[in-house]
């Protein structure tokens, strides 16, 4: 545990190598209360009429990890916008942390705001990997905007996780909560094995300058009272299309209770997808598959 303070850190980090259509464009979104965080614009070669895309991170990642399906899907004609999460990624002022579920969700309504005013549509697709999913998951459930919502996908979502914290920790939050809401706890994903088989992936996860290893205790709440909002949401209550891809070797996520959460979630409408490969699809030796399912997601 130690207390939360502004770390020295780079602007960008990313395993993958830029297709011809070059970098995005490094835009910057003010939230609410006036934090200010960075955005990723993957524009499109050409103009089109499918929905531009909400790209959310999971818990210990960033925008960076995932610039490979972002890319494919603006090649294949959508605006993708990867909001990096407050207090992670390339974002230096208090690192790790959230006052509450509450402003998390805020600040995906003012990014699908962003992303709507940027664009001129009226709706986007919205898509969440790992705790994004369960983030993703929250919101639409939560939210009375969902009229915004083309299609949700959910990649190996965070709903019912295999990984948890001590019940040390647990006990260490629960004490810090209120006298030191910015002490930090590790974040008990720090073994690149759990994410990818790939070699290459992992020794850019040990090396990876921008990951959260640790979060407030304010955030581990937080992230509870999402769970809580994803598990006792009334059934059917996600009414878009969504779409549910796991892994088949997911060892930080229980997939089966996961897409049993989804089914009531949807009423059984939801199409489930599981694909070949470890929690993190994106770093699979050849994710053409995975990139083809979010393809597919995204146009619904």
């Amino acid at each position: 545990m130690s207390d939360n303070k502004q770390q020295s850190i780079p602007e960008y980090s990313t395993p993958f190598t830029h297709p011809a259509g070059g970098w995005p464009e490094r835009e910057e979104l003010t939230l609410d209360d006036g934090y200010v965080t960075g955005v990723f614009h993957h524009r499109p070669p050409a103009s089109g009429n499918l929905p531009p895309v909400l790209y959310l991170h999971g818990i210990q990642s960033h925008p960076g990890w995932f610039f490979g399906s972002a890319w494919r899907l603006a090649a294949n004609g959508h605006d993708v916008f990867q909001v990096t999460r407050r207090g992670s990624g390339a974002n230096r002022s208090d690192r790790g942390h959230a006052r509450s579920a509450g402003q998390i969700l805020d600040d995906v309504r003012r990014s699908v705001g962003f992303v709507l005013e940027q664009t001129g549509s009226q709706r986007l697709a919205l898509v969440g990997v790992s705790w994004g999913g369960k983030l993703a998951a929250a919101y639409c459930a939560r939210s009375d905007s969902t009229e915004q919502i083309a299609s949700l996908t959910l990649i190996a979502p965070g709903i019912v996780s295999l990984v948890d914290v001590s019940i040390a920790t647990k006990l260490g939050v629960a004490a810090c909560l209120f006298a030191r809401p910015r002490a930090q706890f590790a974040i008990p994903l720090n073994e690149p094995e759990l994410f990818t088989d790939n070699e290459t992936m992992k020794q850019f996860l040990r090396d990876d300058p921008l990951a959260l290893h640790q979060a407030t205790a304010r955030f581990m709440y937080a992230s509870r009272r999402l769970d809580r909002i994803v598990i006792r949401a009334a059934s059917g209550r996600l009414k878009m299309p969504v779409t549910l891809i796991l892994s088949a070797d997911d060892c930080i996520i229980d997939s089966d209770a996961t897409a049993k959460v989804i089914a009531r979630l949807t009423e059984g409408q939801a199409e489930v997808i599981s694909l070949n490969g470890r929690h993190t699809l994106e770093f699979e030796e050849y994710p053409s598959e995975f990139h083809q399912a979010l393809l597919a997601a995204c146009e619904k």
